[in-house]
C-alpha cells in the first residue's frame, strides 16, 4: 500500500493556512489588537514613527502618520459610502484651520482626491447595476448640465489662461461630486438625522472655541498668523476690534455658518421632538448666535432673519408666526434700542449689527454696488464670459493683463455672471429655482412628520446660502460648501423614505396621496 505524501502535504498546507488565517482573524478581528501582539505592534509602530521624525523632520512624520491613518479610511470610504460621507464631512470642518500650520501640504487637494476616490467607487458599484434611479430626477439632470458647461469653459476663447481654468474646474464642477456620493450613500431618515446631528455639534464646538477666543484671547500662534501678513490683519481687525474666526479660515465663513447653523437649530426646534432636545437645540442656537455676533460678519446678521422669514412662510403655521414675530420684535429692540450696549454686547459688536441693516448708508455696500455697475459691460458683451479663474486671486496669478484680473468677486453670482457669462449665470439660476421647486413639491406631498421637519430646515438653510451668496461668496469654502451639496441631495432623498416611515408609524397602513400617484 502506497502512501500519498504530496496529497498528505497539501492538507497539512491548508490545515496551517486555516489555522494561521483563524489566528489572524482572532487577534484582528475578535481582539481588535488588543492582546500582547497588538501592543508590540504599537510600540514597534511608534518607535518606527518617532525614528523617521527624528530623522527626516516633523513634515515627513506628518505624511508618514498620515498615510498610516489615511489609506485605511480611504478604503473603507470607497467601499462604504455613509462612513465616507461622514469622514468627509466632519474632516472639512478642521481642515482650513490645520493647513494654517502645515502651510506646505495641499490639504485642499488631497480632500478633493479623497471625493474623487469615493465618486470612483461609487461608478464601481455602478458597474454592471440597472439602478440608475438616482440621476432621474430634475436636479440631477441640472446638476449634470451644471458640470458640463463648466468642463467646456477651457475652450473659452475669451479665456486668458486654460492653467485658470484647472485650478478653478475643481471648486466649481469637482466638488458638485459630492452631491451624487450623498445621493448613494443616503439611504434612511436616521442617516439624514446622524448628519444634522454631527453638524451641529461641530458647528457648537467652532462656535464654543470662537467665544474662547472673545473672551479669553487667541493662542500666541493665532495671534501671530493673523499679524503675519498685512491684508490678513485688515479683514479681521475692524471697528476697533478682532474678529474671531475659531478653528475655521476666516471670520466670513464663520460668521455664516453659525447663522445657517443657528437657524437649523431653530427649525429643528419646531418639529417633534423630545422637550430635552428642543432645549439642547434652543441652547446651542444661542451660543452660535452669540459667537456669529462676534465674527462682525453683517452678511451673517442679516442671514438670520431672513431664513427665519422663509421658514415662516413655507409652514404658514399660525404659532410659528406669532413666535418668529415676538423673536424679531424683541431682536430689532435689543439691537436698535439706546440702551442695548448696557447689555452683554458691546458698542462696537453692535454697530457692526446695526450696519448690516443700513442699506444704502454703509460704505461698503455702496463699494459693491459701484463695482457691480463697472462689470456690467464686461457681462453683456461676453455670454458664456471671461473664463473659470479669470477673477479674483487665480485671476491676478495667471492672466494679470486681463480686463477683469483685478476685479473683486464679492458677490458668488457676480463671479458666476463674469467668468461663465449671462448664460452661466441663467443656467445656474435655473438649477436652484428647479432645486427648490422640487424641495418644496415633495415637502407638500410628504406626510411623515419627521421628513417633513427635514425638509423645511433643509429647505430653509440652502435659501438662507443662497441668499448669503449675493454679498459674498457664501458656499465657495469648506465646510459650507460640503454642506450646501449634501443639502440638495437630502432635498433629492428625503421623499423615498415617507412612505416606509409612514408604515412605521401607522403599523404598516399608508395612503399615498393622489398627486403623488400622479407624479409616480
Amino acid at each position: 500500500m502506497s502512501v500519498d505524501y504530496t496529497s498528505i502535504r497539501q492538507k497539512s498546507k491548508k490545515s496551517y493556512l486555516s489555522q494561521a488565517k483563524d489566528w489572524v482573524n482572532h487577534e484582528v478581528v475578535a481582539n481588535r489588537l488588543n492582546s500582547p501582539l497588538g501592543y508590540a505592534v504599537m510600540l514597534l509602530a511608534a518607535l518606527s514613527l518617532s525614528l523617521v521624525v527624528s530623522v527626516l523632520g516633523l513634515k515627513i512624520g506628518i505624511l508618514l502618520l498620515s498615510a498610516i491613518i489615511g489609506v485605511p479610511v480611504l478604503l473603507a470610504s470607497v467601499f462604504n459610502l455613509r462612513f465616507g460621507l461622514i469622514t468627509l464631512l466632519i474632516t472639512s470642518f478642521f481642515i482650513l484651520g490645520i493647513s494654517r500650520f502645515v502651510r506646505d501640504m495641499p490639504l485642499g487637494v488631497i480632500l478633493d482626491a479623497f471625493v474623487a476616490c469615493m465618486f470612483f467607487g461609487v461608478m464601481i458599484k455602478q458597474i454592471g447595476s440597472k439602478d440608475w434611479r438616482f440621476i432621474y430626477n430634475p436636479v440631477s439632470v441640472m446638476v449634470i448640465l451644471w458640470i458640463v458647461y463648466n468642463l467646456i469653459q477651457v475652450v473659452n476663447p475669451a479665456a486668458a489662461s486654460r492653467l485658470a481654468w484647472l485650478y478653478t474646474i475643481r471648486s466649481l464642477a469637482g466638488i458638485f461630486l459630492v452631491y451624487f456620493i450623498a445621493i448613494k450613500a443616503i439611504n434612511s431618515v436616521e442617516f439624514v438625522s446622524l448628519i444634522f446631528k454631527i453638524w451641529i455639534v461641530l458647528a457648537l464646538i467652532g462656535a464654543l472655541y470662537g467665544l474662547k477666543q472673545e473672551f479669553l484671547g487667541f493662542f500666541p500662534a493665532e495671534h501671530a498668523w493673523v499679524l503675519a501678513d498685512e491684508e490678513r490683519f485688515s479683514l479681521f481687525f475692524n471697528w476697533g476690534r478682532f474678529r474671531r474666526f475659531s478653528f475655521f479660515s476666516d471670520p466670513t465663513v464663520f460668521g455664516i455658518l453659525m447663522a445657517y447653523t443657528s437657524i437649523l437649530c431653530f427649525v429643528l426646534m419646531t418639529g417633534p421632538v423630545k422637550l430635552y432636545k428642543k432645549a439642547a437645540l434652543g441652547i446651542a442656537a444661542v451660543i452660535m448666535l452669540l459667537a456669529m455676533v462676534y465674527t462682525g460678519t453683517r452678511t451673517a446678521y442679516a442671514v438670520v432673519p431672513v431664513g427665519v422669514v422663509f421658514f415662516t412662510v413655507i409652514t404658514l403655521k399660525r404659532n410659528i408666526i406669532l413666535l418668529v414675530g415676538a423673536i424679531m420684535l424683541m431682536g430689532a429692540a435689543v439691537i436698535f434700542s439706546p440702551i442695548s450696549s448696557l447689555g452683554p454686547l458691546d458698542s462696537n459688536a453692535l454697530n457692526r449689527i446695526r450696519s448690516a441693516f443700513i442699506g444704502e448708508e454703509d460704505p461698503s455696500y455702496n463699494v459693491r454696488l459701484r463695482n457691480q455697475e463697472y462689470i456690467q459691460p464686461y457681462i453683456w458683451s461676453h455670454p458664456i464670459g471671461w473664463g473659470l479663474g479669470s477673477v479674483g486671486v487665480w485671476g491676478m496669478r495667471f492672466s494679470p493683463g486681463s480686463p477683469v484680473a483685478n476685479f473683486p468677486p464679492d458677490s458668488g453670482f457676480v463671479r458666476i455672471a463674469v467668468e461663465q457669462g449671462w448664460l452661466g449665470l441663467i443656467l445656474y439660476s435655473i438649477m436652484l429655482f428647479v432645486l427648490f421647486r422640487y424641495g418644496v413639491r415633495n415637502y407638500l406631498l410628504c406626510e411623515h412628520p419627521k421628513v417633513r421637519l427635514y425638509y423645511v430646515a433643509t429647505l430653509t438653510v440652502l435659501f438662507s446660502l443662497v441668499v448669503a451668496n449675493y454679498p459674498q461668496q457664501a458656499y465657495a469654502i469648506f465646510p459650507t460648501i460640503i454642506i450646501f451639496y449634501v443639502c440638495m441631495a437630502i432635498v433629492v432623498r428625503l421623499k423615498d423614505f415617507d412612505n416606509d416611515e409612514m408604515r412605521k408609524l401607522t403599523g404598516g397602513i399608508v395612503k399615498i396621496p393622489s398627486a403623488e400617484k400622479e407624479m409616480n
